[in-house]
């Protein structure tokens, strides 16, 4: 009996590793609440945005304080980071979206609360996850805007003939 159970577990493991729509279990679920974020594994990926201030008109990187109303992001030269390293970070409150940003993995950055870390997600998970966002139109106009944001920044063959498709269909 617990032969047929493993077996059944592995042909259950290896349909859904088979599936041609990719699962989005590695990053945040609906109901999961506060701020999150994960790396996207793409070769193609990187940014250099993270947070900066201004003083007597010299530019500085700080680090990025997601709870912040006043955030300023640049892509000065001292915010790069190597190929395959964008880092998205979702605020999420009562189950939906609220904030989401893209910034260098290289980029310090704080919060209110813990920020939940799901590691490295595959770009079609990343992807997936995105159009849920973007496909909702019961969800507000910038959540959506950053989302497709998100999406143009992970430099993804299947992003971008997503967002054709996007472009292509209005």
């Amino acid at each position: 009996m617990m032969r047929v159970i493993k077996v059944a577990f592995l042909i259950l493991f290896v349909s859904t590793l088979a599936s041609s729509e990719p699962s989005a279990a590695a990053v945040p679920s609906a109901d999961a609440g506060g701020w999150h974020t994960w790396q996207v594994d793409e070769a193609n990926a990187s940014t250099e945005a993270c947070c900066f201030s201004r003083k007597h008109d010299e530019t500085s990187r700080g680090g990025c304080y997601l709870d912040g109303h006043n955030v300023s992001f640049s892509n000065h030269g001292d915010c790069a980071a190597a190929p395959g390293t964008l880092q998205v970070y979702v605020l999420i409150d009562a189950g939906r979206p609220k904030d989401i940003r893209v910034l260098s993995s290289n980029c310090p950055v704080s919060a209110d609360a813990d920020i939940t870390d799901h590691g490295l997600v595959s770009s079609d998970d990343n992807i997936a996850w995105f159009r849920t966002i973007i496909e909702d139109r019961n969800l507000g106009h910038d959540v959506r805007e950053e989302a497709l944001f998100a999406l143009v920044l992970s430099e993804s063959d299947a992003a971008y003939a997503y967002l054709d498709r996007l472009l292509t269909s209005q």
